[in-house]
């Protein structure tokens, strides 16, 4: 895919670049009602969600589900104790996805990027929530895609 749009009945698709962020992270098992279950807990132990980007990253070879908070400056002792983290920078396909049915398209987002994706499997697949009811769907791809 070159690095032109394009659409989708779900939204836009588009390459994008990340750098490498450190984070705060929590891992649970790849299972919906466990992951539904843990994002309350863990944005709940922060002082505040305000200025957090939160980010769900797929591990799926090896079953895991990381809940990431990019790391804030406030964060630098690590008063939480979490796990730390890098999500890994490079080349992504972007889906991004809105309300009303955002959270039931997320399966079916990763689905249609992967079609397009000449797909990383050394990086995880990401959810990176921007705000309530909005969610980009992230697929690594190679640097020759």
């Amino acid at each position: 895919m070159t690095d032109d749009a394009t659409n989708h009945d779900l939204g836009r698709i588009d390459v994008i670049e990340l750098d490498d962020t450190p984070a705060l992270s929590r891992d649970v098992a790849i299972d919906f009602a466990v992951i539904q279950a843990a994002w309350p807990d863990f944005e709940g132990s922060f002082d505040s969600l305000q200025g957090r980007r939160m980010m769900g990253l797929f591990y799926g070879q090896d079953d895991v589900y990381r809940l990431c908070s990019a790391r804030l400056d406030r964060d630098h002792d690590n008063p939480l104790g979490l796990d730390e983290t890098l999500i890994p920078g490079g080349s992504y396909l972007r889906l991004r996805g809105s309300a009303p049915s955002i959270y039931e398209d997320i399966a079916p987002a990763f689905d249609a990027l992967f079609e397009h994706a000449n797909h990383d499997p050394g990086r995880p697949h990401i959810e990176c929530y921007r705000r309530e009811g909005e969610v980009d769907c992230l697929v690594p791809i190679s640097s020759s895609s």
